[in-house]
């Protein structure tokens, strides 16, 4: 399908078979890059940050909003499970079960968002600083999350990492928007619903 702009997004089937392939691989390579990279870098590849931007990704290419959400929803939910299904076969460790759940339940109100984020951020140009700045704001609140809540002190170098490329999300967005209260409330929010979110996931682990 090619649109008014001579950009071309993927017909609904091809579109939902993508937002599956790409849930499975962002979930099975989180997990073997969690492993397979030095120190704190393991924590970038595994985190809710990278399955977002996949669900932000895989909205670029959905040719409505609806599948946006859909496609978004989709990859987002089954990175987690996959996430987990991946630690039981290569690690042969049994999930509960409770992280499955609480991940992917946060996959479907995420994933739905960041995927609608990700089809405006390339279909309409009026609001695209404002469909971008989300993805600095939940790289600030993990980063925040890492350096400050964790506790855990080889964390902080992939917190300040998140931090940093914040930071040049929200200058990048600032510099392109001229409604720049409203790039800043959404970068705010996103951030702390990222930390909240993060907070209540906890507590179902707990």
């Amino acid at each position: 399908m090619r649109h008014k702009d001579g950009s071309a997004s993927l017909p609904w089937l091809w579109a939902m078979t993508a937002a599956i392939c790409a849930g499975f691989a962002i979930g099975i390579g989180t997990q073997v890059l969690q492993g397979a990279l030095p120190n704190s870098w393991g924590v970038l590849a595994n985190s809710g940050v990278v399955w977002a931007l996949g669900a932000f990704a895989i909205g670029t290419l959905m040719p409505s909003d609806a599948a946006a959400a859909v496609g978004g929803t989709i990859a987002m939910a089954l990175a987690a499970l996959s996430y987990y299904w991946a630690v039981d076969w290569f690690e042969g460790i049994s999930s509960s079960g409770t992280g499955p759940r609480l991940w992917a339940f946060a996959g479907l109100i995420a994933g739905s968002f960041f995927g609608l984020s990700g089809r405006w951020a390339r279909r309409r140009p009026e609001s695209r600083w404002l469909a971008i700045a989300p993805v600095g704001g939940i790289l600030a609140g993990e980063g925040a999350h890492l350096i400050w809540f964790v506790g855990v002190d080889n964390l902080w170098p992939a917190g300040l990492v998140e931090l940093i490329l914040a930071a040049a999300v929200l200058a990048m967005c600032l510099a392109r928007e001229r409604r720049r209260s409203a790039v800043l409330a959404i970068f705010a929010a996103a951030c702390a619903c990222f930390l909240i979110a993060v907070k209540i996931i906890d507590a179902g682990f707990a």
